[in-house]
């Protein structure tokens, strides 16, 4: 019986320690090649196990307005990691 018990909470003390390993979410925010911000996806709830998530969530390159100088088109991108 007490190997019974000690398997399970060798079992239970894995799994919450697996489960507590997700990962923060940086996205860089780039104008014409040039750092802008970073933004970090982790307000203590939200946690990417696979990091395919993550990286789904960056943008390519394109033509936008710029966020520093006022109606200036650059060229965005937005690279998650």
């Amino acid at each position: 019986m007490k190997k019974v018990l000690g398997i399970m909470a060798v079992v239970a003390i894995s799994a919450l320690t697996l489960a507590s390993c997700g990962k923060k979410c940086n996205c860089t925010y780039y104008e014409d090649g040039k750092k802008v911000s970073v933004s970090t996806y982790d307000d203590g709830a939200t946690r990417f196990f696979q990091n395919s998530v993550c990286k789904d969530m960056s943008v390519e390159k394109h033509r936008g307005y710029s966020i520093v100088t006022e109606d200036k088109e650059v060229d965005v991108e937005v690279v998650c990691k």
